[in-house]
């Protein structure tokens, strides 16, 4: 089947229509814009409120990467009766943050300890007390400082018989000058 040539010149010349059209767009279009990756910015300074068993609760500014730990102590550190074993002081901050330090627990346990004996003027009975000090190494401590005066330093007491390094080292916050 053969085309009469008016439909022929009609077909040809809407393709070159749609050709041309074609190359007018491809040449006025513009390239898309580049892509651009914007990374955040990062803040210069956080802030975090810090309130409960703290000395100076309130806002404070840290700098970005402050840790929970930081806040603590820049609120002056924790009360006496702070229960940190609930805070993470290792935890990242973020910006608006409010931190809560509970009560409970002190944060700080002190023990009762007895106060260092002055091995100088102690008696035997008094030397006893030490850890360690029984009524033979006492009587050689009274002795030995009666012959050669006062012990000067802890490790005068290795000159008495019986008291090596050990006991020495258990005596160290147990006795004074």
């Amino acid at each position: 089947m053969q085309w009469p040539r008016t439909e022929q010149a009609a077909l040809l010349l809407a393709l070159a229509a749609v050709v041309v059209g074609a190359l007018v767009l491809l040449a006025v279009r513009r390239p898309p814009p580049p892509v651009r990756l914007i990374e955040p910015s990062v803040p210069a300074e956080i802030v975090v409120q810090v309130d409960g068993a703290v000395l100076r609760p309130g806002l404070y500014r840290l700098p970005p990467g402050s840790r929970v730990a930081d806040a603590v102590r820049a609120a002056g550190g924790p009360a006496a009766t702070a229960n940190l074993d609930a805070v993470n002081g290792a935890r990242v901050l973020r910006d608006g943050e409010r931190i809560r330090i509970a009560e409970g627990e002190p944060a700080i346990q002190t023990t009762d300890a007895p106060a260092p004996v002055n091995v100088n003027t102690a008696t035997a009975g008094e030397l006893e007390s030490l850890p360690g000090i029984g009524p033979v190494l006492a009587a050689r401590i009274v002795e030995h400082r009666t012959r050669h005066g006062p012990f000067q330093t802890l490790e005068d007491l290795l000159r008495v018989e019986g008291i090596g390094p050990g006991l020495l080292n258990r005596l160290r916050t147990a006795v004074r000058f």
